[in-house]
């Protein structure tokens, strides 16, 4: 039982080691198998001892929890309370690995991203996380939450207890075992965490982020000259028709056509009609850029660098909006968000303009203005 993954993750250390070398970062791990006791576990979950240890009398299991439990527990959280006394926010990586097959059913995941749905700054980084994997090595199937629920018990979930989500993230790395069948194997994983890791720290994080508006979102109001005047709630700017920003990104494959996507029968403006750009209204407190990044990433599944076209204002009897456009390059695929996006696809601008199906427009009217202008940094 020992040799099998009921006793232990096979893989996992080495890749944190590795992780701890490339950022130079503490590491905490324990060599005690889950067969005696899962350091993992809250003190009282019904798992914290095996069906093999379970059994032992209260003095032994007293005896474990003082001597293989609770020092384990003890170190971290000491080392994220001398962290943040300094004044440091904290990533918390606690990295596992899962076995392929569970109970005659295979998990369909080469790495899974766990963390706390209800917590936005861990949902934005494991969502621009998922996205720079699957940039990087799109042949890898990466979740998040899964095989399990970042909110499960353990030591991250209780941690987020103690510690606000302003200081303290905790994510799990799951990582299939096929992936780490060799020390060579572990040290790829490891660095390509690392690598993409680096670049979803650097990625802006907005003000507020959510899988997909609500009545109650917040947005920035502004005036004809396009300065902030104050907030509103979502609802309340459709029902007054207050000017509002947002933002458009043009996104151009390679052969120099525009990806466009069919808007969902639910969204609150242009139901159903079809989009040039992937966007959105901008939050309270969030810059034009955070929220193009964000709506790129929610709308497509995609990171990619936006170049910066120019404003523009717009109203007819549904929307009174301060656009900034932009454009990028992406040849797909995309993950749509379902919510929001219906279905998509590339389309010469030409004959998105002699199109009958309805599009946004807003969208027509900044495509109309960029294919007038003379200048080659408006196409791919």
């Amino acid at each position: 039982m020992l040799a099998s993954h009921r006793g232990w993750d096979p893989g996992a250390l080495p890749v944190a080691k590795e992780l701890a070398s490339l950022f130079d970062a503490p590491l905490y791990f324990t060599t005690i198998s889950r067969l005696l006791i899962d350091t993992n576990r809250s003190p009282t979950h019904r798992n914290l001892f095996s069906e093999i240890s379970r059994h032992l009398s209260s003095i032994e299991k007293e005896h474990i929890i003082e001597q293989h439990y609770l020092p384990h527990r003890r170190q971290i959280y000491e080392e994220i309370e001398t962290l943040l006394d300094r004044g440091a926010a904290v990533l918390h990586l606690a990295i596992h690995s899962f076995t392929p097959i569970l109970a005659g059913i295979k998990r369909n995941a080469d790495l899974g991203l766990l963390y706390d749905s209800k917590r936005p700054r861990e949902r934005h980084l494991c969502q621009v996380w998922q996205a720079r994997l699957k940039n990087s090595h799109p042949e890898l199937t990466t979740r998040r939450n899964y095989p399990y629920r970042g909110q499960s018990d353990g030591l991250a979930t209780s941690f987020r207890r103690k510690f606000t989500e302003e200081r303290y993230l905790g994510i799990e790395v799951e990582i299939n075992q096929q992936q780490l069948a060799d020390t060579a194997k572990a040290g790829i994983v490891a660095r390509l965490l690392s690598q993409t890791l680096r670049l979803s720290l650097s990625t802006p994080s907005p003000a507020k982020i959510g899988p997909h508006p609500t009545n109650d979102e917040l947005v920035a109001i502004v005036d004809t000259k396009n300065n902030v005047t104050g907030q509103a709630t979502r609802q309340e700017m459709r029902r007054l028709k207050l000017i509002h920003r947002a933002t458009y990104i043009l996104v151009f494959n390679s052969h120099g056509e525009l990806f466009v996507q069919k808007r969902t029968k639910s969204k609150d403006l242009y139901p159903g009609f079809w989009d040039i750009a992937a966007g959105g209204v901008v939050q309270a407190g969030e810059s034009y850029e955070e929220s193009a990044h964000r709506e790129l990433l929610e709308e497509l599944g995609v990171i990619a660098k936006l170049e910066f076209l120019f404003e523009r204002y717009f109203a007819d009897e549904q929307n009174k909006v301060w656009g900034r456009i932009y454009r990028c390059q992406h040849d797909g695929p995309f993950m749509l968000q379902r919510s929001e996006v219906e279905s998509g696809a590339f389309m010469q601008p030409e004959a998105i303009l002699a199109a009958t199906d309805p599009f946004t427009p807003d969208g027509l009217a900044i495509l109309i203005e960029i294919m007038g202008r003379d200048n080659d940094r408006f196409h791919p």
